[in-house]
């Protein structure tokens, strides 16, 4: 992801989640050595993105989306698999993420994948509703 790539990532981010992060919070995370950003891409166009942070030796996966049009094609299982193999190139062994506990699609890719939910955070989002915290042992 450049920087150049955020107002068609700001896009996807809109149409896919009711609270979408304040553009900002990707403008930040572009700056960070330890943010890794991606974007997938139909022949010119952003299809969709992931965000990540690897810190010590995890890996906390901080956002994903695909174009609603673009959807279950497995975008978003290739988008987590490079996510993961930057993760271990860097020395992270795990991986973590939230997902609302009724994004079922979500859970399940997560699930098929090699996650497991760990927990729920009560009230982890902004309009008050709960997350699955899930990990993964990275290889």
């Amino acid at each position: 992801m450049q920087r150049e790539d955020l107002g068609r990532v700001y896009e996807i981010e809109v149409e896919s989640f009711p609270n979408p992060w304040p553009r900002v919070f990707f403008e930040n995370d572009l700056k960070s050595p330890k943010a890794v950003a991606l974007v997938a891409e139909n022949k010119t166009t952003i299809v969709g993105y992931s965000i990540a942070t690897c810190v010590d030796d995890e890996l906390h996966i901080t956002n994903i989306a695909v174009d609603k049009n673009y959807q279950r094609q497995g975008i978003a299982t290739q988008l987590m698999d490079k996510l993961e193999n930057i993760a271990e190139e860097r020395g992270c062994t795990y991986a973590y993420l939230e997902v609302r506990t009724h994004n079922l699609a979500a859970i399940n890719m997560y699930k098929n994948i090699g996650y497991n939910i760990l927990y729920i955070r009560k009230q982890y989002y902004i309009d008050g509703d709960d997350a699955y915290v899930m990990s993964k042992e990275l290889p």
